[in-house]
């Protein structure tokens, strides 16, 4: 059994593996990305991974490259290396550092939704299901054969922030099955299928803004795709509006995609096919608030549409 492991990541999402590995193993040393400028105030913030790491005594590197860590690296002799959503290609000389090799976990069912952004894929393309694998990691992005993978379903509520909660625990429980088995060489990796790869895009700003015209199923997924951040967005009256949450409604009104009405005391926006309550959202400058207090603070709806 490999006892010194070195982590490399990032967001909240590796968190669980973390937890479990710590039970079993020794970790050596944590590798996250710098810190950040975030928020309004563009305050210097660390890593998810580098607050966890500190809060457990475990030593952490934050290189620009990682490459830069070679030799704090290898100081340590690990066993294995495992990555999960790192935010950087990891050259072929640092992956091959480690007895065991290096273990990628992946967002998604490979060779699907590669890249950056697996979870808002699944959910705004209405799939039933998606899951975690992974990975022998090569020099390029989710190409390394196959490890291990294990299949959730995707509820119809789902969001990303819920998807994600579940997918990061099923990453700690299978990464915690599938270690034994992958250094006592009972798991042989195999080729992943690359003629049948997708690929998904690092998200900009654009791809949360709101088409009205599209039918309300797919705004409702996309709504979940990008919930809480970055949340999608329409404007009105030339200022942002964050929608948070939706729920779609069966009318059939005759009215412009992007027109606001009142439904069942609610406010609804109408869609290509049908209309949506705005059940959460989030004003430009303001704090979240419900659809109806939206509403409440609009003087009139005649002719407001979203565009």
């Amino acid at each position: 059994m490999p006892k010194k492991i070195i982590f490399v990541g990032t967001t909240e999402f590796g968190i669980p593996t973390l937890e479990k590995l710590m039970k079993d193993y020794e970790l050596v040393l944590i590798i996250t990305q710098p810190d950040k400028p975030a928020g309004r105030d563009k305050k210097l913030t660390p890593p998810p991974i580098k607050t966890w790491a500190e809060k457990n005594n475990i030593k952490v590197l934050q290189p620009q490259k990682i490459l830069d860590s070679k030799l704090q690296i290898l100081d340590p002799q690990p066993d294995l290396m495992i990555v999960a959503a790192y935010g950087q290609i990891i050259p072929k000389e640092i992956l091959d550092l480690p007895k065991f090799g290096s273990i990628n976990i992946h967002g998604s069912i490979l060779p699907k939704y590669r890249g950056a952004s697996p979870i808002q894929a699944a959910i705004a393309n209405g799939d039933a299901e998606t899951g975690i694998t992974l990975i022998q990691m090569d020099e390029k992005m989710d190409h390394g054969p196959l490890i291990a993978a294990k299949t959730i379903n995707i509820n119809s509520n789902d969001n990303y922030m819920t998807l994600h909660k579940k997918l990061s625990d099923t990453a700690a429980d299978l990464v915690a099955e599938t270690l034994p088995k992958w250094v006592s060489g009972e798991i042989k990796p195999y080729e992943q299928n690359h003629e049948k790869a997708t690929f998904v895009h690092l998200l900009s700003k654009n791809d949360s803004k709101i088409n009205w015209s599209r039918p309300s199923i797919e705004i409702d997924r996309q709504i979940r795709a990008f919930n809480p951040e970055p949340g999608t967005w329409t404007t009105l009256a030339n200022k942002h509006l964050k929608i948070l949450a939706a729920e779609i409604i069966a009318d059939h009104k005759i009215e412009l995609p992007g027109k606001l009405y009142v439904a069942n005391g609610e406010l609804a926006v109408k869609c290509l096919d049908s209309g949506l309550l705005l059940k959460k959202v989030k004003p430009e400058g303001k704090n979240e608030m419900t659809g109806k207090d939206f509403l409440n603070g609009l003087k009139n709806l005649n002719n407001k549409i979203f565009i």
